[in-house]
């Protein structure tokens, strides 16, 4: 008779454990109610993650000349760019917000100007625009490199006559 109840608790256990709790099945006492939890796990809101990539950054550059093949039919113009012009040092300076859009400001040898693009994924993707007619136009590509990245800028005049490079790394600035 007592392992006819065992048997029989357990069934009605099983079949009840989502609405009322049941003692283990070795113990003769009966099953014991208890009142279904309508509360939270966990009554502290989530903290929100920042996407690595959010926050300031800052790289300095060195542009130099492009290498541009000159074949039969290319402009003439580009033999004559000793490139003094538009060369040397230069610095970026990035802002990226946690959806990945770049905003930012550029200044030195390919003049000063507005960056802008976005983040995806690990790969940071900018256009350089320049604020006066003197400035370079360009575009940054870098990926991730740590908490920063590394990548390369290709930039060239309004005509394209004058052609420049140069390779930068952004770091992340403390907040």
């Amino acid at each position: 008779m007592i392992q006819m109840r065992r048997v029989l608790g357990l069934i009605v256990c099983g079949a009840l454990s989502s609405l009322v709790g049941c003692k283990s099945p070795a113990s003769n006492a009966s099953p014991v109610a208890s009142a279904p939890s309508s509360a939270p796990a966990s009554s502290a809101p989530a903290a929100a993650v920042k996407p690595w990539f959010s926050g300031g950054f800052s790289g300095q550059y060195q542009a130099k000349l492009a290498p541009v093949e000159v074949k039969l039919g290319a402009l003439k113009e580009w033999t004559k760019d000793d490139g003094k012009l538009a060369s040397g040092p230069g610095k970026l300076e990035l802002k990226i917000d946690d959806s990945g859009q770049v905003d930012g400001t550029s200044e030195g040898a390919l003049g000063a100007g507005n960056v802008s693009g976005k983040v995806e994924d690990d790969t940071l993707r900018v256009q350089l625009s320049p604020t006066d007619a003197a400035g370079l136009h360009g575009v940054l590509v870098a990926t991730r490199d740590g908490d920063g990245f590394k990548g390369a800028i290709e930039a060239s005049s309004g005509d394209s006559l004058q052609v420049r490079t140069a390779s930068i790394e952004l770091k992340k600035l403390s907040n």
